[in-house]
């Protein structure tokens, strides 16, 4: 069976991701393999290629994913994620699409991808630890600032 280790392991990945918010909620991807329970969610994403520039890289990986086009906006978040033989520095902006209707798509380096969604910012907040990257509630829907 393969691995998300023997997929991406064993090397520095740099990932674009994209966060999509229309009306109040953002569409998230399941993927397996990423834990036990194989239930992760997050956006739209993944390693660029070699010569690929990062807008380009995000815009594929959204086709490839969802079929949709995105336009590519203003960097919200640069993550480092490390954990046993995985590294990747994820840069997650802010896209759109003038034509939001998703379908799922696939992962062409070792289909990991079960489910899409569009979550609300309560739904996100349900989902378990581990489930999820920690951080991306604050970056999908930031605290307004009341001052």
């Amino acid at each position: 069976m393969t691995t998300i280790e023997t997929l991406y392991g064993q090397r520095i990945r740099l990932r674009a991701c994209g966060v999509l918010r229309i009306r109040e909620r953002v569409l998230l991807l399941n993927h397996r393999l990423l834990n036990p329970e194989n239930t992760f969610w997050n956006v739209p994403g993944g390693g660029l290629e070699p010569g690929e520039d990062v807008v380009r890289g995000l815009q594929r990986e959204y086709r490839e994913e969802t079929h949709l086009e995105v336009t590519v906006h203003e960097l919200l978040r640069i993550h480092e994620h490390i954990a046993g033989k995985l590294h990747a520095v994820e840069l997650y902006f802010r896209v759109s699409a003038s034509d939001p209707e998703p379908v799922l798509g696939s992962d062409p380096e070792g289909n990991i991808l079960t489910e899409l969604h569009w979550f609300t910012e309560d739904e996100l907040v349900r989902i378990p630890a581990g489930q999820c990257p920690a951080f991306l509630k604050e970056t999908v829907f930031p605290k307004k600032n009341k001052n």
